[in-house]
C-alpha cells in the first residue's frame, strides 16, 4: 500500500483494513459491530463509539434534537447486534460557536432521553468547538460471554432473517435530496425512517438468549453491505436472496416514480434492522416467539457472491453501500 495515497483513494474501509494491525484484540476480533472485554470468568464488557457528523449524517430539515437521538441509536444498535443491552452512554460533542444555548441544551437532553429510552443512564462526556456539529457516542454494555454473537457464525445451509422491513430510508433519501415526489402520508413515513430510527435492542437480546443464533449485523451500511459482512472470510460461500420484505408505500412510490423497490431496499441504508443467520430448522421455533423475515439462506454454489432469486431467475447483486471519504 502506497501510504502517500490520500484517504479518498482507499475510502474507509480501504483505512480499516489498515488499522486492523494497529488493534489490540480481546473478547471480539477486529471489524466487528462493538469491542468486548472480560471483566469476570464469565462476562463482558461490550462497548461501541460511533459518530454522528451533521453535514455527512444530517438530511434537509434535521433539528438538532433529532441529531442527539439518532447519534444514540447509532450507536446503540451495534451493541444490540451482539444482544447486549446498553447499560450507559457517554457522548462527545463539538459544536459551531454561533449554536444557541437553547440548541444545544434540546440536543444533549435528546442524548439524555434517548439513552433512557433504551435503559440506559447517560453520564456526561466532553464539549468541543468546530465548524459542524459532531457527536461522537459511546454505549456500554455487559453480556454473558457465551451469549455474544458474532458476524462470523453463518454455516452453509444457514437461512438469513431480519427484523423489520427494508426500503423506507432509500424512498426517504429520494424524497429530501433528489426531490422525488410522494404523498404526504409517504413523506411522513419516510421521513420518521430517517430522522427518528430505533434501534432493536429488544430483539437483539431475544436474540442472545435463544442460542440459535450464529452470526448477527445491524444494516445501518445498508443491507447488501451487511450481507457482505457475513460472508467476510468464508471463502466458499455466498448468499442467496428469496425475499425482499418491502413495505406497501414504498411499492406504491417506486412504481409513482418509475423506481426500483428492490434498490430503495437492497441499498437505502440506516434501517437499524438486525441481521442474522440461523440453521433451518429453528426458524419455526422462533418466529413463534419473535417476528421476524426470512429473506434467504446461505448457500456454497455462489461462491463470495449476493444473488437476488425472487422472480424466477437469479441475478447477482453489485455489492455497495455508503463509505465515507468516498463520493
Amino acid at each position: 500500500m502506497d501510504l502517500q495515497k490520500k484517504i479518498k483513494d482507499i475510502g474507509e474501509r480501504g483505512l480499516l483494513e489498515l488499522f486492523e494491525g494497529l488493534i489490540d484484540e480481546e473478547d471480539l476480533p477486529f471489524n466487528e459491530d462493538a469491542v468486548a472485554f472480560s471483566i469476570s470468568p464469565t462476562h463482558s464488557l461490550l462497548v461501541n463509539i460511533d459518530t454522528f457528523v451533521a453535514k455527512t449524517d444530517a438530511p434537509p430539515g434535521m433539528k438538532v434534537h433529532e441529531m442527539g437521538s439518532k447519534a444514540v441509536t447509532m450507536a446503540v444498535s451495534d451493541l444490540a447486534a451482539k444482544g447486549a443491552p446498553p447499560l450507559h452512554v457517554l457522548a462527545s460533542g463539538a459544536f459551531p460557536s454561533d449554536l444557541t444555548v437553547k440548541e444545544t441544551i434540546d440536543l444533549v437532553k435528546a442524548i439524555r432521553d434517548a439513552a433512557h429510552s433504551y435503559g440506559a443512564k447517560f453520564l456526561g462526556g466532553d464539549t468541543n468547538e468546530a465548524d459542524d456539529i459532531i457527536l461522537s457516542v459511546v454505549a456500554i454494555g455487559i453480556r454473558d460471554k457465551k451469549h455474544i454473537i458474532r458476524r462470523s457464525g453463518a454455516k452453509e445451509g444457514d437461512i438469513i432473517c431480519t427484523t423489520g422491513e427494508f426500503g423506507l430510508t432509500g424512498a426517504g433519501f429520494k424524497v429530501l435530496l433528489e426531490g422525488y415526489n410522494a404523498t404526504p402520508q409517504q413523506k411522513e413515513l419516510f421521513k420518521k425512517a430517517i430522522f427518528t430510527p430505533r434501534a432493536r435492542v429488544r430483539e437483539g437480546v431475544y436474540l442472545a438468549n435463544f442460542g440459535r443464533i450464529s452470526s448477527c449485523i445491524d444494516s445501518s451500511d445498508g443491507l447488501v453491505w451487511s450481507l457482505k459482512e457475513i460472508l467476510r472470510g468464508k471463502k466458499a460461500l455466498g448468499i442467496e436472496i428469496e425475499h425482499l420484505p418491502i413495505p406497501l408505500e414504498v411499492l406504491d412510490f417506486a412504481k409513482r416514480n418509475n423506481l426500483d423497490a428492490e434498490e430503495l431496499a437492497l441499498f437505502g441504508g440506516e434501517e437499524f434492522e438486525l441481521i442474522f443467520t440461523l440453521p433451518e430448522k429453528d426458524f419455526e421455533n422462533l418466529q413463534e416467539r419473535l417476528k421476524c423475515h426470512k429473506i434467504g439462506r446461505i448457500v456454497k454454489d455462489e461462491v463470495k457472491r449476493i444473488i437476488l432469486n425472487t422472480k424466477g431467475q437469479k441475478e447477482e447483486i453489485a455489492i455497495k453501500g455508503w463509505e465515507h471519504f468516498q463520493e
